[in-house]
């Protein structure tokens, strides 16, 4: 009897643990960020023709790129790309998004300001490639696929301040850096 009874509790304390594990596991496939780029904002120089200048430098498993330098215009700027979602149980297995930065964009509060008022579109990285548009279409009907699309993120212009442009298991996201951050 006492025997049985320390087998069940071995087995539930195992269950347990295995359990533990999955759930744990679980929370990291799907919360994991990944720092994609580094961005600046800078004020315009007197007597310049756009509003404020971009500095992005695109990260790459956590090596920086080479630093570039767009003018804008507008009230906001605006980042974006391709994205790539598996389905959930290749997520927990460890698989990761796969995504391709394409645009810097500037933007303005208003949509009548978008329609009305100059605008600043560049492509990153080539834009949005013959392989993207063709997952896009199509990607959705592989069986390991769960989705495939577009997603933009933007913040207000701020002169001065430096974000972080993350993706993560369903998009990008922006967060301020710290000024500590280098």
């Amino acid at each position: 009897m006492v025997r049985a009874l320390i087998k069940a509790l071995f087995f539930l304390a195992l269950m347990a643990g295995v359990a533990l594990f999955l759930s744990l596991r679980s929370y990291s496939a799907f919360t994991q960020e990944e720092l994609v780029a580094v961005v600046q904002c800078e004020p315009a120089p007197a007597g310049a023709s756009y509003g404020f200048l971009i500095e992005v430098r695109q990260m790459a498993g956590g090596v920086p790129g080479r630093r570039e330098k767009f003018p804008m215009v507008g009230e906001q700027w605006s980042m974006g790309g391709d994205i790539l979602k598996w389905k959930p149980w290749l997520v927990f297995l460890g698989a990761k998004s796969c995504h391709k930065l394409t645009r810097l964009s500037s933007r303005y509060g208003q949509a009548r300001d978008e329609m009305e008022k100059p605008r600043a579109v560049y492509d990153l990285n080539g834009g949005s490639t013959p392989p993207w548009r063709w997952l896009t279409r199509w990607g959705v009907a592989l069986p390991f696929v769960d989705a495939v699309y577009g997603n933009a993120v933007y913040v207000p212009v701020r002169p001065g301040r430096r974000w972080g442009v993350y993706v993560t298991h369903s998009g990008y996201l922006i967060r301020p850096l710290p000024a500590s951050f280098s």
